[in-house]
């Protein structure tokens, strides 16, 4: 990549040399920058933030993986089958070696999956993993997982980095992170011999900076990046569109979780659903996208997007029958009479992300609550906050996966414990229709809790200098760095 990509890189270089000033040692172009938390992205044991899961998907290897237009692609497995009832996926490993040269195993794989399955025990992930019924070591070289229920996109959650693992230093289907003393990562190609079925024979070092939003957004904006990767909402609005960099930006049509979460009910204001409604009812939405400049982007009032295969839920908004202006009167009688029973209210905090694009957010959320009667407040920190944002996105389409991210287990103050029954029953019906209508009856049962208040889709959106082979825009907003390091075909 580094050949047909960095030369324009230098170019901009030369055309704008006042741009090349942005601090420390960070003055020679490199191929990547990543948003995210550097230190959390290169620990062994932080969370697996955007950054993070872009060199574990690199340097590990899961059953299957993603390739740059994120469709998914042989990994540990050369080939897959699934039976007619969407049960059983059944895959033929590659002949597969460790360190010291023993024959790796189908019993291995299954092993080590399991275990990756296990640490997810306490989050979302591992509510969509309970899908799995059983794992199988079939023969030396075949793994069958069977499932509780039929689930379409059961390959996504293969492909993720959770359950990616790592077969010995021999494996010339992924890459080598390293730093060669300079404390800034890059990928290498695999230490191999020169040979035919080695994909990165002809790769050069992946150069690459971990970065905030802001200090992200200006390196690739100065010149010094061919492709900038996991851009949010918080960056986009340090975002030049003009000049230069006009049709750089590359936005993903992505689906998922994007709305405030209620971090506390146990008494006060939030602590009756009625009165969280009228939060929920008081947003307008248009305008808190508006500063964006998101062309496209849809707002929505539901947890569930209309017409995922396992929900029955009818497609329409709640409130359709009143506009903003009615919502926000209701909304500011509930909190009226409030007040007028219990006293004033304290103002409402909110965490938030700490850049431009928190501050846009804060600024509308305040003036919508405001226009109730509702003071609102800002933190950065979520331990202690009244709300909080949540900002995913979805793996795979279909009704759990937002519902497993309200499980009680995970958010115990935007839950409802009897939608949670329902989704784990509907996990194991085997009729289609029975089944999108338990989902379907969970989801209004987790909507009238109003624990969660929707704005609609999440923003994700990459910076890509020119035309570069191994980057696609995709519904699911994945960006594999390997495809990135090969030469142009």
């Amino acid at each position: 990549m580094r050949r047909h990509l960095l030369r324009p890189l230098y170019l901009l270089a030369i055309m704008a040399p006042a741009l090349s000033g942005c601090g420390q040692d960070n003055t020679a172009p490199v191929d990547v920058v990543l948003v995210g938390d550097r230190a959390a992205a290169l620990s062994d044991d932080g969370a697996m933030d955007p950054a993070r899961a872009a060199l574990t998907s690199a340097t590990h290897e899961g059953l299957v993986d993603f390739d740059a237009e994120g469709r998914i692609s042989p990994g540990l497995a050369e080939s897959w089958i699934v039976t007619d009832d969407g049960l059983s996926y059944i895959f033929r490993l590659r002949i597969m070696r460790d360190d010291e040269d023993e024959l790796i195993t189908a019993d291995d794989i299954r092993r080590l999956l399991s275990d990756a399955i296990d640490l997810q025990d306490d989050t979302a992930l591992g509510l969509d993993l309970d899908a799995i019924d059983a794992i199988y070591a079939r023969t030396s070289r075949v793994i069958e997982i069977r499932l509780k229920s039929p689930m379409p996109e059961f390959l996504n959650l293969l492909a993720g980095p959770e359950l990616a693992v790592q077969t010995g230093r021999g494996n010339p289907q992924v890459m080598v992170l390293d730093t060669d003393g300079t404390g800034e990562p890059r990928l290498l190609a695999p230490a191999l011999p020169d040979s035919a079925d080695n994909p990165f024979k002809n790769a050069e070092p992946l150069e690459m900076r971990i970065l905030p939003p802001k200090e992200a957004v200006d390196f690739f904006q100065s010149g010094k990046a061919a492709v900038l990767l996991n851009g949010n909402v918080d960056g986009l609005p340090f975002v030049r569109m003009g000049g230069l960099l006009r049709g750089a930006i590359r936005l993903d049509p992505v689906s998922g979780l994007f709305g405030l979460a209620l971090a506390r009910r146990d008494d006060g204001f939030l602590s009756d659903p009625a009165n969280r409604e009228a939060i929920a009812m008081a947003i307008d939405r248009d305008a808190l996208i508006e500063p964006f400049n998101i062309g496209g982007w849809v707002p929505t009032t539901r947890i569930v997007p209309a017409g995922l295969p396992d929900s029955a839920s009818p497609p329409q908004e709640r409130w359709q029958a009143i506009t903003l202006e009615e919502r926000q009167q209701l909304a500011r009688r509930r909190v009226q009479g409030w007040s007028a029973a219990d006293g004033a209210i304290p103002a409402l905090s909110v965490a938030l992300p700490p850049g431009r694009g928190g501050d846009l957010l804060f600024s509308r959320l305040r003036r919508d609550l405001a226009a109730i009667g509702l003071g609102l407040e800002r933190t950065t920190n979520q331990d202690g906050a009244d709300l909080w944002l949540v900002d995913e996105v979805a793996r795979y389409r279909m009704a759990r996966w937002y519902l497993n991210r309200l499980n009680c287990r995970i958010s115990d103050a935007a839950c409802n414990p009897d939608g949670d029954a329902l989704v784990k029953e509907a996990m194991s019906e085997p009729d289609d229709a029975r089944r999108a209508a338990l989902m379907a009856e969970a989801e209004q049962l987790i909507a009238a809790e109003n624990g969660f208040i929707p704005f609609g889709a999440p923003i994700r959106f990459s910076l890509v200098r020119g035309s570069v082979d191994g980057f696609a825009v995709n519904a699911l907003g994945v960006h594999p760095l390997s495809p990135l390091a090969l030469p142009p075909t």
